[in-house]
């Protein structure tokens, strides 16, 4: 695989979060009716992306770069995680507001702030625990993955 069409984590973890944000859509208010098709198609290009992901990495299958990955990996979901928690923990009444720099940004007031609430409490139960975990050892390269 060329380093043009390499697999990033950023760029798998970004697949995941369109993954999950289609299927958040799935039957709600912005459904326009092929909401399912659309979270079904992100399911195949995020399958996809992990199959390339997985041969780029045994392709480059040292130790370090496995560490490096794995550490990549943890420290992108505590990242997302502490922001999730950040929007969960604002204060009663808080305006969120989508596209901040966008010229007509979304406010999530009232209704729609309950229901993005919502969507994040059930992303943040489908993504913890992480199923990967770092623990040092006397051999600084020992990747522990727990399942």
């Amino acid at each position: 695989m060329s380093n043009q069409n390499a697999i990033t984590i950023d760029s798998l973890m970004s697949q995941a979060s369109v993954y999950a944000s289609a299927w958040s859509l799935v039957g709600g208010k912005f459904d326009q009716g092929n909401q399912l098709q659309v979270a079904e198609e992100e399911k195949v290009r995020l399958e996809e992306m992990l199959e390339d992901f997985h041969d780029q990495a045994e392709a480059n299958a040292e130790l370090g770069n496995l560490q490096e990955i794995a550490e990549g990996l943890v420290a992108w979901h505590q990242q997302r995680i502490k922001n999730i928690n950040t929007i969960l923990d604002a204060p009663a009444g808080t305006t969120l507001q989508l596209g901040k720099d966008d010229s007509d940004p979304l406010v999530l007031e009232g209704e729609l702030r309950k229901g993005f609430r919502c969507g994040l409490i059930i992303a943040k139960e489908w993504f913890e625990p992480f199923p990967l975990s770092i623990q040092k050892s006397g051999n600084k390269s020992d990747l522990d993955e727990e399942v």
